[in-house]
Order: structure tokens, then sequence, then C-alpha cells
């Protein structure tokens, strides 16, 4: 049986950001790849989450830009998502609370006057290349990727 040859491997383990959650190297390695894009990083959900929980285990007090734009970012993902209902003045305004910049927000409502979904979509996709590109010019995001180095260098061979 094969049973015996996976008993032998040790799944080795690197704590969370957090120290919630225990993640197998394989998967910290993923994301150490992925980080060498912003884009990639907030397209994979894992990878995401990670630097969300990164941003949160820094901040003292308030939150700072870099985590204002990944959550205005994440909404406009979930925003992107539903396509059954009408984009509302609700919507706009939840993504000025998370801290949306008055051109952006003027821009999408405009747009969402319109009432054409792929104009708003467009507006949408328009916000989070600005999120992507503050994300990336912020230091946060690289002592993300830093830090993410740093877990595996401690990873015994």
């Amino acid at each position: 049986m094969a049973s015996g040859s996976y008993k032998d491997k040790t799944l080795k383990l690197i704590k969370c950001f957090c120290g919630c959650s225990d993640m197998t190297v394989t998967e910290v390695r993923r994301i150490y790849t992925l980080s060498n894009s912003v884009h990639e990083t907030l397209l994979d959900a894992d990878a995401s989450r990670l630097l969300h929980r990164f941003m949160e285990s820094r901040r003292s007090g308030d939150k700072n830009e870099a985590e204002q734009y990944l959550e205005i970012y994440e909404k406009c993902a979930e925003l992107l998502q539903e396509t059954q209902r009408a984009f509302t003045q609700d919507e706009v305004d939840e993504l000025v609370d998370l801290g949306l910049p008055y051109d952006l927000e003027q821009d999408l409502s405009r747009r969402m006057l319109s009432g054409q979904q792929t104009d708003i979509n467009l507006g949408l996709y328009r916000i989070q290349g600005r999120c992507r590109t503050e994300i990336e010019g912020s230091g946060d995001f690289r002592d993300f990727r830093d830090s993410i180095a740093d877990k595996l260098r401690r990873v015994p061979k």
C-alpha cells in the first residue's frame, strides 16, 4: 500500500501574519511568487487575504491609505460579481465610507446615473486600477513581500 510512504514525510508549516493559522511552505512560496505583481496578488483570494492580515497586524490606530485602497479594491471586486441587481448610490456611498477619492466618486456617480452596467463596470475597474497603483506604490506591499521572504528564509532545509 502507498499509505506508508506519505507517513514518512513531515509537513512544514509557517505561521500566518496574524498567528491564527499555519500555512504550508508550498503555499507561502506560491504567494511569494504571486507577490512579484500586485495585480496577481489581489486576484488571488488567499494572497489578498494574507496581504490584508499583514496590513492589519502592523496597524496602530486608523487604517493607512494602502489598507483603505485594499478594502476599496475588494469591495469593487465584490460589486463586479453582483450582476443581477442594479447598482445604486448606496454602493457608491459604501465605497466613499471606505475612503474612495472624490474624483473617483464623481466618475462612478456619473456612470451610475447612465444606468449602463458596462459603463458602471468600467468605472469599478478604473477604481481597482487606481487602488492597485496606490498599493504598489506603498511601502506596505514591499514590506509584505519582504516579510514573506523572511518567513521562507527561516524554513529549515
